[in-house]
């Protein structure tokens, strides 16, 4: 009889116990796959916002406090040579949704003259470009907000919205991308000042202004000056690189990446203590089992590996449960997101941490288990199961 073969016989022993045993493993490690993912996802965005040399310039109290026109001249005037900063473009939140839909996604009206310099990854071909700057109505459209509505280039679109005073603007779009949150849409804000000016709203304000700049030893004495050139202003500004800004908009939404970085490892522990319970209550259960095949010629070693093999087979299958099935389905269905994370997939480097971990906590719950074995003494044994 081999190894293989006990583990197996063991394990059907009492399938109830082993088949909770693995939902009660595989569960918190769909908590974890999730939880390691987000992380990833965060540390994956904030070091691609290094990269775009961008400052965002917003009001010092809040982001819903918009800023004038006028603060995107007077930033331009820091660097009058453009040896610092390329561009400067204002962005305005629209906050749009298709008419008789519920799905969200981020809509903002930037200047038409500066947003394809400041957004250089959406790589807009010269055709496109000279669409973006001939058409006021032209917008720019992510892959996942287009893949949903079956959107195409030079289709007309409509959204409407959420906040006031609720505007219906009508779009055509000029690109659909696949750089930065896929499911954006970006416009040209002087077509919605043209709007707001039509219901007589305010106009010529933008609730940030994105700073492109050339090198990445220009942002952090441009941030200090942009903040001193507004200090004593009524509309005070905050400054920060995008890698910053993306991480306060994360906190702002409950600091996720740290929270499910302290979710996953509690997680673990769960599932150790989970897994321990179980080998010890089995370890209890088969003390003379244990005893008579030591006396029927079985080493203590065979015996620990027995015990140990029991461990690690039920963890790895519950690590598999736990993160195949979730990494299959965020393979078929990735447009899942939030804030700047707009799509969520499951990278197999996790998956292979997971199953890593299943082994790992496999051992460390039968460990003990397996040491009382591996010590247990076949007379003692006997006459306690006697």
């Amino acid at each position: 009889m081999t190894l293989f073969s006990l583990v197996h016989r063991n394990l059907r022993r009492n399938r109830l116990r082993t088949g909770l045993t693995l939902l009660a493993v595989a569960l918190p490690l769909i908590i974890f796959v999730l939880a390691t993912t987000v992380v990833n996802i965060a540390l994956r965005i904030a070091a691609s916002a290094k990269e775009h040399l961008r400052l965002a310039v917003h009001h010092k109290v809040s982001l819903i406090n918009p800023l004038p026109e006028a603060h995107r001249r007077r930033i331009e005037e820091l660097d009058p040579e453009h040896t610092r900063i390329k561009a400067v473009c204002g962005m305005r939140w629209f906050g749009g949704r298709v008419p008789n839909d519920q799905f969200n996604f981020p809509s903002l009206a930037g200047d038409p003259d500066t947003w394809p310099i400041a957004y250089p990854e959406h790589r807009l071909t010269s055709e496109e470009l000279a669409a973006w700057q001939s058409e006021r109505r032209a917008a720019v459209v992510g892959t996942t907000t287009a893949d949903r509505f079956g959107w195409k280039v030079g289709q007309k679109i409509t959204l409407k919205s959420v906040i006031p005073p609720y505007l219906t603007v009508e779009l055509k779009i000029v690109k659909i991308t696949t750089a930065g949150d896929t499911r954006m849409v970006s416009f040209r804000r002087d077509y919605l000042d043209e709007m707001l000016r039509a219901v007589g709203a305010p106009a010529g304000y933008a609730n940030i202004f994105w700073v492109k700049c050339h090198r990445a030893e220009d942002l952090g004495p441009l941030q200090r000056q942009i903040d001193e050139l507004f200090r004593n202003s009524p509309d005070q500004t905050k400054t920060e690189d995008e890698e910053a800004f993306l991480a306060s908009f994360l906190k702002m939404q409950g600091d996720l990446p740290n929270l499910m970085a302290a979710v996953a490892a509690f997680v673990v522990l769960v599932v150790i203590l989970v897994a321990a319970n179980t080998m010890s209550m089995s370890f209890r259960e088969r003390v003379g089992e244990v005893a008579v095949f030591k006396a029927l010629g079985f080493s203590r070693r065979a015996v620990l590996l027995l015990i140990l093999a029991e461990s690690v087979t039920i963890a790895l299958w519950g690590g598999i449960l736990g993160s195949l099935p979730l990494y299959l389905l965020l393979k078929l269905f990735p447009d899942i997101g939030f804030g700047p994370i707009s799509r969520i997939s499951v990278p197999p480097r996790v998956v292979g941490v997971a199953l890593g971990m299943s082994v790992v906590i496999g051992l460390l719950a039968g460990l003990v288990p397996a040491a009382r074995a591996y010590q247990l003494r076949v007379v003692d044994a006997l006459r306690r199961v006697a």
